[in-house]
């Protein structure tokens, strides 16, 4: 590892080579430094977090505590509650909205001994690929700041492709943890449907068209730390509807056989000879690999969509309120979203089409322990523009997403890892594996990370 990871760190502490105030002291730091140049953090409590990082020393210094993750700095998106900090979701109207309570997923790290020491900047509703909004402005890709670092959880990923922050937690419904580690190069997880509680996201999901589709998972540099994580904030915690308590697989480094599958077509779009590259590489890096089919997901993306407007978009116009928005979430709210509410017999129909299309995914994938594909056609594009395509370049709007909508139906769990460049830009890979191997899927990243390099921060 060309730099520490976050289990690195959390050995020194327990070695006491390091304190937790020094660590915290030095990942706000970076933090800082990173921020002034990509706008990437929405609030930063630096006395809080000093104090929670002396009350980890004091703990380990009385070897009173076993808690997994004591003392370790960790970042949050700006959706997620943290109490006493503010849930904007990028949303002007909510910049005083103080969580009253910790998310599920924080109150667990921070049982486990995590401290929080920023929140990290999101597009307006975590709506769109590009992180932009008109509370925070607009985040940079650390690899070319020309660049959008991608959405939802861009804020989170610009952090982990500077070396910034050491580990931290996106949510990701349509792409939203795997576009942004793909353009940032970082890693991260989308865990299988219901694995993580979304108790504590705002704005909610759960009683919306959206229904399961989003996923709270971890964020980072290295694979092995999105195992440190997924294994503390894994597991229902009895108020989330659809967290069911299936138990946490044990996650580590694995050399069992695996039966692998990779594709890189999609009916949308057309991938850039350095994604097919990376793909083929990947899979290889797994085992031994054999090209398929591209699952049948040619409406994927559409779904993903509808299941956003499914309400005609009353959730996400109150959560909105009055503005102002961005230019681009402003005709989002005007042009992309259903002029009428649908009635139930649509909602319905729309409802029977994901799940009818999420089985057809699943099955058509069950012969294989591991499927890798692209993430997206091509790097990080300028911003406010589509990533580039291989030659007969076909996507139109958005549908180039199609290659992520089509696990965001499917609800199984994707692991993202760098497996390439082009032109200096980081190039990621989707991992699936089937539902509730979260464990396989890191796994089999582990086996890339290992083979192609993994981790290379923007500015070493």
């Amino acid at each position: 590892m060309g730099v520490p990871s976050a289990k690195t760190w959390l050995h020194r502490l327990e070695a006491g080579e390091v304190s937790s105030r020094e660590l915290v002291e030095r990942t706000l730091a970076r933090i800082e430094a990173a921020n002034a140049e990509l706008n990437a953090v929405t609030a930063i409590h630096s006395e809080r977090s000093l104090a929670a990082a002396d009350e980890a020393d004091r703990e380990r210094a009385a070897g009173l505590s076993d808690r997994p993750l004591l003392g370790l700095p960790v970042t949050i998106k700006d959706t997620l509650d943290v109490e006493g900090w503010a849930t904007t979701a990028g949303v002007v109207s909510a910049r005083d909205r103080i969580a009253a309570s910790d998310s599920t997923v924080v109150r667990r790290l921070r049982e486990a001994g995590a401290i929080v020491v920023a929140k990290t900047n999101v597009p307006e509703c975590s709506s769109d690929a590009e992180t932009d909004n008109a509370l925070f402005g607009r985040t940079d890709n650390p690899h070319d700041k020309a660049r959008t670092p991608g959405g939802s959880s861009g804020g989170e990923a610009a952090l982990m492709g500077a070396d910034a922050s050491l580990v931290g937690i996106g949510v990701d419904g349509g792409c939203s943890i795997r576009l942004p580690s793909h353009y940032c190069g970082g890693v991260g997880i989308r865990p299988t449907v219901g694995r993580v509680p979304e108790t504590g996201l705002w704005p909610s999901t759960r009683a919306t068209g959206m229904f399961d589709l989003s996923c709270v998972g971890p964020m980072g540099r290295y694979v092995e730390d999105l195992e440190l994580l997924l294994g503390v904030i894994a597991g229902a915690d009895g108020i989330d509807p659809l967290s069911p308590p299936v138990p946490v697989p044990s996650f580590g480094p694995s050399d069992a056989p695996l039966r692998v599958g990779f594709y890189t077509d999609d009916p949308h779009t057309v991938p850039t000879a350095a994604t097919v590259d990376a793909v083929v590489r990947a899979a290889a890096a797994v085992g031994d690999a054999e090209e398929i089919a591209a699952p049948p997901a040619g409406e994927a993306n559409d779904i993903v969509f509808g299941a956003i407007g499914a309400d005609g978009g009353s959730h996400i116009k109150e959560v909105a309120g009055d503005g102002p928005h961005t230019d681009r979430f402003q005709d989002f709210l005007d042009n992309g979203l259903p002029r009428e509410v649908p009635s139930a017999v649509e909602f319905e129909a729309q409802m029977r089409r994901l799940f009818t299309l999420r089985a057809a995914i699943r099955a058509h994938l069950s012969p294989f322990d591991i499927v890798v594909c692209p993430v997206a056609p091509g790097p990080a594009p300028l911003h406010n523009q589509a990533p580039a395509e291989g030659e007969g370049a076909k996507a139109d709007g958005y549908s180039w997403l199609n290659y992520a909508s089509t696990y965001s139906v499917a609800g199984l769990p994707v692991a993202i890892v760098p497996a390439g460049e082009e032109s200096g830009l980081p190039l990621g890979v989707q991992i699936v594996a089937p539902a509730f191997r979260d464990d396989l899927a890191l796994a089999a990243a582990r086996r890339v990370e290992s083979a192609l390099g993994g981790f290379r921060p923007a500015n070493p």
